[in-house]
């Protein structure tokens, strides 16, 4: 079964500014993010060849570059940026699942975090994304 195997990344903290108001983009904000790609592995266990995987490290750098890029009003057009670029840029990633969460969110009760979790697949590239 092609796609079985999962690489994943848990609680990667970067700082970015999102927030649905102006005030909440004015400073840059804690994130936690984690995030999992469905793809084959076998043939870097195989190997041993880190090119016929997904580089945890270099994903993790192209995540940081993404946050920090640009401003974002919702958490949800983050992960689904995120989770376009993995698969766009990895073309041996079936699906992938990401979770962007937001300890320090402007809202009206005392809660731990909120979050969006996103699932996308190859099959979701290819309708235009607004």
């Amino acid at each position: 079964m092609d796609g079985s195997d999962l690489i994943e990344v848990r609680g990667l903290k970067l700082r970015g500014r999102i927030g649905v108001t102006a005030d909440e983009r004015m400073h840059e904000q804690p994130l936690i993010l984690s995030l999992a790609a469905r793809l084959d592995t076998r043939a870097a266990s195989t190997t041993d060849d880190l090119s016929a995987t997904l580089d945890y490290e270099d994903l993790i750098r192209q995540i940081s570059k993404i946050v920090a890029g640009e401003e974002y009003g919702l958490i949800e057009t983050l992960a689904d940026r995120i989770a376009r670029h993995i698969l766009e840029q990895h073309v041996y990633v079936e699906d992938v699942w990401v979770r962007v969460a937001k300890p320090a969110a402007l809202v009206s009760e005392e809660v731990e975090e909120v979050a969006v979790e996103i699932t996308r697949s190859r099959g979701d590239l290819g309708g235009s994304h607004q």
